[in-house]
């Protein structure tokens, strides 16, 4: 596994699903759809959610564009489409949506048959933004004049253009080169122009065409096949995709980036010097995806034809003078939880000899398009030149709290603020109308705070999260029958809760097995009233393979019953999805002794098993958990020593309780083989996340053993000592392992394991 698992891959795509998929890297089963559409998001009556506001007066004419974009993919058709697949084919596939890093939004205008106005200046908008992009941006004196215009005419086209970047994994081919990116440089310039603007075809036909006959063969990669000849489109395009950020870079300008083109770099910018480039070898690259929106036509379409309730005309008296009004705006994404009231701050240096002293300015911004503005009082012909910052008045847990951000520079009588500035790291969650039509979401803190919730009024939020209210995370609860999901928030900008993204959504598979056949058994998916469907086990067949299709991630799992004949008996309760899941339809009735469930051996009459519940602190000679830890100044050494297994003295036990209250004579328990694929030790600070100290697996034989060591940094030493002096919650055993009936993760508090032996 790699730190490119999980990203699209270009070599993979997924054709027979609908829009732009992908595979996932070294995930076969993870398909990733690229965002293809642009709209105007919509606010809770239904009215799209745009705003243009143009401004006169005595001075020059300027105005602002307030909207809403919503930037998505046909996530529920590939799901249903993914599904429909699965059970045709077998191939079991996740979908989610690509992970997007930025964006850079502009709006142009068609004024004529060539001439072409830029509304608005390139924003670049974080990942928080992306998906629902509540922008607000300012029109300079021209651009609001030819507004004016665009209102009136509805046959004046204007164009919102999004340029979104996202990483992938570049397609493999087997060719290596090695270049010189100066001399391409050169080369490229002589060809197209010094810093020429230029697509990611226009780039990949230029090196095609340079580097053809450089190119040596080189041998696939671990996973990757030869394929047939290689064309000179897809070499051209693997060369562009891996040397573009070295010979080019993003031109920020409705110009060039409405097109997605790039400008070469000058060839002095381009270090010379040998760059190996192996094609066949996997690399993170870089990748653009351009989606575009009329949004005055759109606007226009959802409010009966008309712009009338989404412009709005302002005259401002005259001013004396020195006297200036600063436009405060700020691009959040809405609505922030917990949010009483948002004010951005001005301040102004002296300036003298005409201004001695220092200015301030502040103003409130009330939503919903979080504008203010505020009038200061300069030299006569002075222009604003300072910094701002936003300050928020947050609903916390003591009480309400004021929290400021940072400064930073404001040169313009128009400050725009964004989510950089606000004084909290912001984490955008975003419920679809498809889920809140299901369930409702909650994020909550590590102490157990509803931060935020999201139903069908509230489908989106941005949650100002606190180092203290983390590791937080997202609990979806059903309105109606099923199961709760829990989401980490980690660390994202963005959680979007498709449905069709959720954990158990699409295509399941299982096992069906009997001890002692021949078996029928039926079986549907959970919370279906279709007829069910059937299999028949027998001595040639004692186990099959079932599939299923789970339309809600809520009753993800199925129901299976016995038939005899006519006869069938009552349905089983819901079982999960897992992975490698094995269902035993005559399964012997387990007897339970101190949580240990066993069972008997078909294959050994007077033998019972049972699934080892570890994992354990192994004792020592003398009886002791085998847990040390060693101080020497300011090192830390801790050693532990584990097992999965029960100790002798349990199992005993357990037969001796086995021979009590089961029928027959039991000889003999053993534990089930397992195969235990990693035991860590994982310590907790009082405020942080878990994090692993040491890690290993197991001797492969009962009682499965694992030595751990490792050196502490204070923190794990703090935690250890906790533990040690029985404070739970700051050490845990992890024991990761594939079990009979699928894999299983089990956490043992070290406090808990040390409690009978102090």
């Amino acid at each position: 596994m790699t730190i490119l698992r999980g990203l699209p891959d270009l070599g993979a795509p997924l054709v027979s699903l609908p829009g732009t998929v992908f595979r996932g890297y070294e995930d076969s089963g993870l398909a990733i759809a690229l965002p293809d559409r642009l709209d105007l998001e919509r606010a809770a009556d239904g009215t799209p959610v745009l705003l243009v506001t143009l401004v006169r007066g005595e001075q020059e004419p300027y105005g602002r564009i307030e909207a809403g974009f919503a930037i998505g993919s046909p996530l529920s058709e590939i799901g249903e489409a993914a599904a429909r697949q699965a059970e045709k084919q077998g191939e079991l596939l996740r979908v989610a949506a690509a992970d997007l890093r930025g964006g850079v939004l502009e709006v142009t205008a068609r004024l004529g048959p060539v001439a072409e106005e830029v509304l608005t200046p390139p924003v670049e908008l974080a990942p928080d933004l992306l998906t629902r992009a509540r922008v607000s941006v300012a029109l300079a004196p021209r651009a609001a004049v030819a507004a004016a215009r665009l209102v009136e005419d509805a046959t004046l086209p204007v164009t919102a253009t999004l340029r979104l970047t996202l990483r992938a994994v570049a397609p493999r081919l087997p060719l290596a080169t090695t270049v010189d990116p100066h001399e391409i440089a050169v080369r490229l310039a002589a060809r197209f122009g010094a810093q020429a603007a230029l697509t990611v075809e226009d780039l990949a036909g230029g090196l095609g065409e340079l580097l053809a006959g450089s190119l040596t063969p080189s041998a696939p990669g671990p996973g990757d096949e030869a394929g047939g000849p290689v064309t000179d489109e897809a070499r051209g395009r693997a060369l562009a995709l891996r040397l573009k950020e070295i010979l080019a870079r993003p031109e920020v300008s409705a110009q060039v980036s409405a097109q997605g083109r790039y400008l070469l770099r000058h060839p002095d910018e381009v270090l010379p010097g040998q760059e190996r480039v192996d094609l066949a070898v996997p690399a993170a690259v870089l990748v653009d995806r351009v989606v575009t929106l009329d949004p005055f036509a759109a606007a226009r379409a959802l409010s009966g034809g008309t712009l009338d309730r989404h412009v709005r005309r302002v005259t401002t008296p005259p001013l004396p003078a020195g006297h200036v009004v600063v436009e405060f705006a700020a691009n959040l994404p809405e609505p922030v939880a917990g949010l009483l009231a948002l004010l951005a701050d001005l301040r102004i240096p002296p300036a003298p000899p005409l201004r001695p002293q220092p200015v301030t300015a502040g103003a409130a911004l009330d939503g919903p398009g979080r504008t203010g503005t505020a009038g200061v009082v300069l030299a006569a012909g002075e222009e604003p030149s300072g910094e701002a910052r936003l300050r928020a008045l947050l609903d916390l847990p003591g009480g309400p709290a004021e929290v400021a951000g940072p400064w930073r520079p404001a040169s313009d009588r128009h400050v725009l603020l964004g989510p950089a500035d606000f004084p909290l790291p912001l984490t955008v969650v975003r419920a679809p109308a498809e889920l809140t039509r299901l369930a409702t979401a909650e994020v909550v803190t590590a102490d157990g705070r509803v931060a935020a919730r999201l139903d069908g009024a509230t489908p989106m939020t941005a949650v100002p999260l606190r180092p203290e209210d983390l590791p937080a995370r997202v609990v979806i609860r059903p309105t109606g029958p099923g199961r709760v999901i829990e989401l980490p928030l980690g660390g994202r900008d963005r959680l979007d809760l498709d449905l069709v993204t959720l954990p158990g959504y699409g295509a399941q598979r299982a096992t069906i097995a009997c001890r002692k056949p021949p078996v029928r058994v039926e079986w549907r998916a959970e919370g279906a009233d279709d007829p069910p469907r059937s299999v028949r086990l027998d001595r040639d067949r004692p186990a099959a393979e079932i599939r299923w299709i789970a339309t809600s991630p809520f009753q993800p799992g199925l129901v299976w019953r016995v038939a005899d004949g006519d006869q069938a008996g009552p349905w089983s309760a819901p079982v999960a999805p897992a992975e490698r899941l094995v269902i035993v339809a005559d399964e012997a009735k387990p007897i339970v002794v101190n949580g240990v469930e066993m069972r008997p051996d078909d294959a050994e009459p007077g033998v019972w098993t049972y699934l080892p519940p570890g994992p354990f602190l192994e004792l020592g000679q003398d009886g002791r958990p085998a847990i040390g830890l060693i101080e020497a100044g300011a090192t830390a050494f801790l050693q532990v020593t584990t097992r999965l297994d029960l100790p002798e003295a349990a199992r005993a036990a357990l037969l001796g309780e086995l021979r009590r209250r089961a029928s027959g004579e039991p000889e003999r328990v053993r534990p089930a083989p397992v195969a235990v694929r990693r035991v860590a030790l994982e310590a907790r600070p009082p405020d942080g996340a878990w994090a692993p100290v040491a890690e290993g697996t197991s001797s492969g034989l009962p009682p499965w053993t694992t030595a751990l060591a490792a050196t502490l940094d204070p923190g794990q030493a703090a935690a250890v000592k906790a533990a040690l002096s029985g404070t739970r919650g700051r050490l845990r055993l992890v024991g990761e392992l594939d079990a009979p009936a699928g894999p299983e993760i089990r956490v043992r508090d070290v406090a808990d394991l040390l409690e009978p032996t102090r």
